[in-house]
């Protein structure tokens, strides 16, 4: 225990009980989740695309750690929101003990970095929100997942060009005009980007990972796969 644990005591998000934020009784509501494909959002093994879904500019797949609601949407929020940064830690370590579970998704995720070594990318922030944040959550979570893989990490690749209105309140068909053109790729980069793993916190009607990938299809890489906390 450090002295600002002592100042600041750490809560269970879920039930308020000291000490953690993730409890053992919490962690076990936390809702079991399922593949899909990040196309047409219906089930699919390991969240491969459907083949008759995948198109020139699409995902090749998706892969989500958790269901978005209860103590994980809470964490997210708290971490995005109101900057509770002590609390990433103890997230990745929730993270990190899906990962080293022994099923079936989870076996093909770890073939799948063993396998194909994709470069992790995180879906950037617009400068001016990251400076007023001081860090961007989806670089945390990527940086983590690079390093447990042992995988190449950028944050400079994909830019993004525009700072748009929070996602949160806005219809599907609002969040997709909202990120239309609000990304592009690095001057500096090359088109030779084989394979590229997309980072961000949370998949809701996919448009924002969706845009960052036809961006980096257009600009020459082979395969994109995404990869986020929840769904």
């Amino acid at each position: 225990m450090t002295v600002l644990d002592l100042l600041f005591p750490k809560s269970c998000l879920g039930c308020g009980k000291k000490a953690c934020y993730f409890c053992a009784e919490c962690r076990l509501k936390i809702g079991k989740i399922y593949q899909i494909c990040p196309v047409c959002g219906k089930p699919s093994p390991f969240g491969r695309t459907h083949r008759f879904c995948l198109t020139k500019f699409s995902l090749e797949g998706l892969f989500s750690f958790f269901v978005y609601g209860g103590i994980i949407r809470s964490a997210i929020h708290k971490l995005k929101y109101k900057l509770v940064t002590d609390l990433e830690e103890e997230f990745w370590r929730l993270i990190k003990d899906e990962i080293e579970r022994k099923e079936p998704n989870i076996i093909f995720l770890r073939q799948f970095m063993e396998k194909e070594k994709p470069i992790v990318v995180p879906i950037p922030l617009h400068w001016y929100k990251q400076r007023k944040r001081g860090f961007n959550q989806s670089s945390l979570f990527g940086k983590r997942t690079a390093c447990l893989f042992d995988l190449s990490f950028s944050d400079k690749i994909l830019v993004r060009e525009k700072n748009t209105v929070s996602q949160t309140k806005l219809t599907q068909k609002e969040r997709q005009e909202n990120v239309k053109g609000i990304f592009c790729l690095s001057p500096n980069i090359h088109n030779s980007l084989f394979n590229i793993l997309l980072v961000d916190d949370v998949w809701t009607t996919g448009s924002t990972m969706k845009e960052a990938a036809g961006v980096l299809k257009k600009a020459g890489v082979k395969k994109v796969w995404g990869i986020t906390i929840a769904r």
